[in-house]
C-alpha cells in the first residue's frame, strides 16, 4: 500500500512538473496567456500574482526538480545497492530546487535574471 501512495505522488508531481512547464511555454509565446495566468495567481494579490507569472519558468524549474528527487529516492527503494549513491542525486535535486526558488526571489524583488523572465514582462514589475 505504502508503494502505491508514493507512485502516485511521484506521478502528481510529475504531472504537476508538466503542467506548470507547459504553461511557462505558453506565456512566454503569449502575452494574453500571461495575463490569464496572473489571473489564476490572483489569491496571492495583485503584485504577487505577476510576480508569479514572471517567474514561472523558474518555477516550473523547481517542481520538475521535486519531481526527480522523488524519482531518486523511489528508485532508492527499489535499487537497495545504489541507495547511497541515489540518495546524493536526490540531495542534488534537492539543493537545485531550493536555488529555483531563490531565482524566483530574485525575480519577484529585482527583476533578475532577465533571461528567465518573458521578453514581455521583462519590464512589467507592476500590474
Amino acid at each position: 500500500m505504502e508503494w502505491l501512495i508514493s507512485v502516485l505522488v511521484c506521478l502528481l508531481l510529475v504531472g504537476l512538473a508538466t503542467h506548470t512547464a507547459w504553461s511557462a511555454v505558453l506565456v512566454w509565446r503569449d502575452p494574453r496567456r500571461a495575463q490569464e495566468e496572473a489571473r489564476q495567481w490572483d489569491r496571492l494579490g495583485k503584485h504577487g500574482a505577476w510576480a508569479v507569472t514572471r517567474g514561472l519558468v523558474a518555477m516550473a524549474a523547481s517542481f520538475a526538480c521535486l519531481a526527480l528527487m522523488m524519482i531518486t529516492y523511489l528508485a532508492a527503494e527499489v535499487f537497495g545497492q545504489l541507495r547511497d549513491s541515489l540518495v546524493a542525486v536526490s540531495g542534488v535535486f534537492l539543493c537545485a530546487m531550493l536555488a529555483c526558488w531563490l531565482v524566483i526571489l530574485m525575480i519577484a524583488l529585482i527583476n533578475r535574471p532577465r533571461c528567465l523572465i518573458p521578453p514581455h514582462l521583462r519590464a512589467k514589475r507592476r500590474p
